[in-house]
């Protein structure tokens, strides 16, 4: 059985529990909820334990590994992907602060996640009060990096990394191979390992879901509603507004058009909810439909599917802000940027796991000290709305692959009907 199947029987089977929870015995029913938080404390630790790691060496073997001789279609394309990754998040926190879906729970819903913090001993969020920026500005450039994982500062990680592949790319070419297969092989190694982790995914989604849906009960579905509202009406922002003006104005090509050449790879994405999966029907839709040169696509699509990944940052994003809306606790501008790079960064180095967002989303809610259990709510809607910000990963790529079609001075073929 395919895994979003398991985790959709594991929801179903994590809330049945909730509900028939009241009618047990008051001494089996404690112990029901002392084994689900437990096992869903397990999941989640086991997640953590892999999530820096993978960020920091798929970084590294990502940029250490590109083509020497990207030039400058590679050149445009890696632009790109960061430009229109950064819109999505500003989309994301744009919308997120606007519809405030947090700020629609009753008191039992935000109260639950306010004791869940308390009893982690997290009173508010860190920085509240506001730090110095020198203090901040010290936090990006640790003297003891093993410290700064050890304290979850992937910010500090992520500029090493960078630096790293960046360093690995001007290494001689025999000393550049054998850097390259290493950080190939302990990212495999992860990846294996996160697979392994993920395989007890539904026994760990089933114990969240319970743990959490026995405490909140009904009144965290009027606040899921508004945040998967907002989670589709920020990617509709960025897919239609940022993209689409990006089609129009400067690949000089018809959204519309561009959409009706794409929609059997974008109804693929939204099916299966897997770029990878998407990948040929993608390459066969922008060479034969909308007749990009087999030169821009070969180069743009397999590096957009790695490293262009909008819809997850904008959900990582939203996902923060709502935790910590429900919370109660507001985040100023310096805490939503910080979680803006966070997003930038793990979006990137999560690229290519199933429930890679579960994984990045409980990294970022470790930084900013918010309980990691609240993930249970979020599981409730994330089959959907992964469906949703995986058409927009590949409407992306195929934006970026007319863009550099058009700069590259290639051709710039008129889109043609189905």
């Amino acid at each position: 059985m395919p895994l979003h199947r398991q985790i959709l029987l594991a929801l179903i089977t994590g809330i049945l529990l909730a509900l028939a929870l009241p009618a047990l015995d008051p001494g089996l029913r404690d112990g029901v909820l002392e084994g689900a938080r437990l096992t869903g404390t397990l999941f989640l630790n086991a997640l953590k334990a892999v999530a820096i790691p993978l960020v920091v060496v798929t970084l590294i073997s990502g940029i250490g590994g590109l083509n020497q001789r990207l030039g400058r279609l590679g050149g445009i394309a890696l632009g790109f992907y960061g430009l229109s990754t950064l819109l999505a998040i500003v989309a994301g926190l744009l919308v997120a602060n606007v519809m405030a879906p947090g700020l629609h729970a009753t008191a039992p819903a935000g109260g639950w996640l306010a004791s869940a913090a308390a009893q982690a001993g997290h009173e508010a969020l860190p920085g509240a009060q506001g730090a110095p920026w020198r203090e901040s500005l010290l936090a990006v450039v640790p003297s003891n990096l093993f410290k700064a994982a050890g304290e979850g500062n992937l910010l500090a990680l992520v500029l090493f990394a960078l630096m790293c592949g960046l360093a690995i790319r001007v290494l001689p070419d025999d000393l550049r191979e054998v850097q390259r297969k290493f950080w190939d092989g302990l990212q495999q190694v992860l990846l294996t390992m996160v697979m392994w982790i993920l395989k007890t995914a539904p026994l760990g989604v089933a114990a969240l879901v319970c743990s959490s849906a026995s405490q909140v009960g009904w009144a965290a579905l009027q606040p899921l509603l508004w945040f998967m509202a907002t989670v589709i009406l920020g990617l509709l922002l960025h897919a239609v507004g940022s993209l689409g003006l990006v089609l129009w104005q400067l690949a000089r090509v018809s959204p519309k058009s561009h959409a009706e050449a794409m929609s059997p790879a974008l109804w693929m994405a939204f099916s299966t909810a897997s770029s990878g999966a998407t990948l040929p029907l993608t390459l066969r839709c922008l060479n034969e439909r909308a007749k990009v040169p087999s030169g821009v696509t070969s180069l743009t699509v397999p590096l957009g599917a790695t490293l262009n990944m909008d819809g997850t940052a904008l959900y990582e994003c939203v996902a923060v802000l709502f935790l910590a809306q429900l919370l109660g606790t507001d985040l100023s501008l310096a805490q939503q940027i910080t979680v803006m790079l966070l997003a930038l960064a793990t979006s990137t180095g999560m690229a290519g796991i199933p429930a890679a967002s579960l994984v990045a989303i409980s990294l970022i809610l470790q930084r900013l000290d918010l309980p990691a259990e609240a993930l249970g709510l979020l599981l409730i809607t994330d089959r959907p709305l992964d469906m949703c910000r995986t058409a927009v990963n590949v409407w992306s790529d195929s934006v970026a692959a007319r863009l550099v079609a058009r700069y590259a001075g290639l051709p710039a073929n008129p889109v043609t009907e189905p």
